[in-house]
């Protein structure tokens, strides 16, 4: 039923998303006094991107380490709206070394490509979506997330949102205290038909799962227009 919600909710994710554009179209605004002109691209392209504002936060450190190792930091900073659940640098302490160790290692950048993208949704997310919400979300990596705005915090899978609504040029950073597990995913476990329903519309975000891995140089895939 979650997932039949969320394939509805889509169009209206894209018409929301169209209808400023729409308007411009339509009703071509006068030219503004120069004291109130918008932003030139050039002025907007100086916004720090989202791996710029996780490297000035300070303490996401280690996943920059991994989404560099990954070979991911280009293609995140070439996407115009994605999310990123960032696990903080303590949150990847709480991994076993050796674990951590293993990870990092060139030969399983495959697996670490993986949990990094499964990190990652290909939409600017905001919290007033998730909230009050229980579902199922298609990540970067192809397994779906579940996210749960139904309780005090917002949870996405084991982990807790302890920040939320960092905002960047190209997207939104929400600062988390663990670090995913694709193999571990609720939404893959059938958590969310086990708990109690919950009268609630799923978050509006892309519907369509990722048939294969990405590669290092690929797009992400973007919310259906």
């Amino acid at each position: 039923m979650l997932k039949t919600a969320m394939m509805s909710a889509v169009a209206t994710v894209a018409l929301i998303a169209a209808g400023p554009a729409l308007a411009q179209e339509a009703t071509p605004p006068t030219t503004p006094p120069a004291e109130t002109m918008p932003a030139t691209p050039q002025e907007a392209s100086q916004a720090p991107s989202v791996t710029e504002v996780l490297s000035a936060d300070g303490r996401f450190t280690t996943l920059l380490a991994a989404l560099e190792q990954a070979e991911l930091t280009s293609v995140l900073e070439s996407q115009a709206a994605v999310s990123i659940f960032a696990p903080t640098d303590d949150a990847f302490a709480a991994l076993p070394e050796e674990e951590r160790t293993r990870l990092m290692d060139p030969a399983n950048v495959g697996e670490l490509r993986e949990l990094l993208l499964y990190h990652v949704i290909a939409a600017d997310v905001a919290s007033d979506q998730i909230l009050g919400t229980r579902g199922g979300v298609p990540t970067a990596a192809g397994a779906q997330v579940q996210f749960d705005g139904t309780g005090d915090a917002i949870r996405v899978d084991a982990a807790t949102v302890v920040q939320g609504d960092i905002e960047t040029a190209n997207g939104t950073v929400f600062a988390i205290d663990a670090v995913l597990n694709p193999t571990a995913s609720q939404a893959a476990m059938g958590d969310e038909e086990a708990a109690a329903p919950v009268e609630a519309t799923p978050p509006t975000l892309p519907d369509d799962p990722i048939d294969e891995a990405m590669e290092p140089n690929d797009p992400l895939p973007t919310t259906p227009e």
